[in-house]
């Protein structure tokens, strides 16, 4: 995997300035923060979920500090169902014909740096139990005391900063565990600790993560990394005032977006056709 250091390596050596006369670390990050914004503007998106815990007629939760725009929500409690849109400005409206209503959210607006559900405001808390012994960052089966609520039969939960996917319940664990899912890592948790049924999901486009330092690693894919570069060079010779150098530059840094996102199409694509073909493939049993 790329870092920072090495990419900001490479401009300099692209550029010619191999002793940091001109490109110094400082600068290089500054550039390829720039040049990830535009990676994610013009060529791939990147998204993410955030799950929430409900609590009893709270209708409001905090975006994440990454959010852009939320793309999806999903509500989980007492039945699925996928929360509608609503633009700010005719939401006063609805909430006007359900005073106070407590029951299922059926759609959602952004106030405030919000996300908000309603015009029904949540009814119950979710689900909660403690962890039954210690957990591994390996397991697969999550051992549970008695739950305060009922868990549903498979779902998301969170335990510590962990988010964790179940296939299954039974009174006392979760099974078919995958670990670490959206965006967050398996790790090791103490008995006792408090095991939260996630039922309200968000999936986000996300701003690229800073790169706050030489160590830091790109918040792109990793065969996109000299898209990076090459944008960072642009850049360089903007700083530099050479406009006709800087033009030549970004002309041919035009011309490699456009390859970058073919590249990226055509690995999308591919990418289904192995589906499809896997689904289509005889079985033989």
């Amino acid at each position: 995997m790329a870092t920072a250091g090495s990419l900001i390596e490479n401009i300099k050596k692209l550029y010619g300035d191999p002793d940091a006369d001109f490109i110094t670390d400082a600068v290089g990050l500054d550039w390829l923060n720039r040049a990830q914004k535009r990676f994610v503007h013009f060529v791939l998106p990147l998204d993410e979920f955030k799950d929430y815990p409900i609590t009893a007629k709270q209708p409001r939760f905090d975006l994440p500090t990454n959010c852009i725009i939320p793309i999806g929500v999903m509500w989980y409690q007492t039945r699925v169902n996928k929360l509608e849109y609503v633009a700010p400005d005719k939401w006063q409206k609805i909430e006007e014909v359900w005073p106070q209503a407590v029951g299922i959210p059926d759609a959602y607006t952004v106030l405030r740096r919000q996300l908000t559900v309603g015009p029904q405001v949540p009814s119950t808390n979710s689900a909660t139990a403690l962890a039954s012994g210690a957990m591994t960052s390996a397991v697969t089966t999550l051992n549970l005391t008695a739950a305060s609520g009922t868990f549903r039969t498979k779902g998301f939960v969170k335990v510590d900063s962990e988010v964790v996917e179940y296939t299954a319940i039974t009174s006392t664990t979760l099974t078919g565990c995958v670990r670490g899912v959206h965006g967050t890592n398996n790790t090791s948790h103490a008995s006792n600790a408090t095991v939260t049924q996630m039922d309200l999901i968000m999936l986000y486009r996300k701003a690229p993560a800073d790169l706050s330092a030489t160590s830091s690693t790109p918040d792109v894919p990793d065969f996109c990394v000299e898209y990076l570069e090459k944008y960072a060079l642009y850049l360089a010779w903007v700083a530099r005032g050479d406009s006709e150098k800087a033009g030549m530059i970004y002309e041919e840094f035009k011309e490699f977006e456009k390859e970058t996102i073919k590249t990226i199409g055509r690995r999308s694509k591919d990418g289904l056709m192995r589906i499809q073909d896997s689904l289509n493939r005889p079985r033989w049993w």
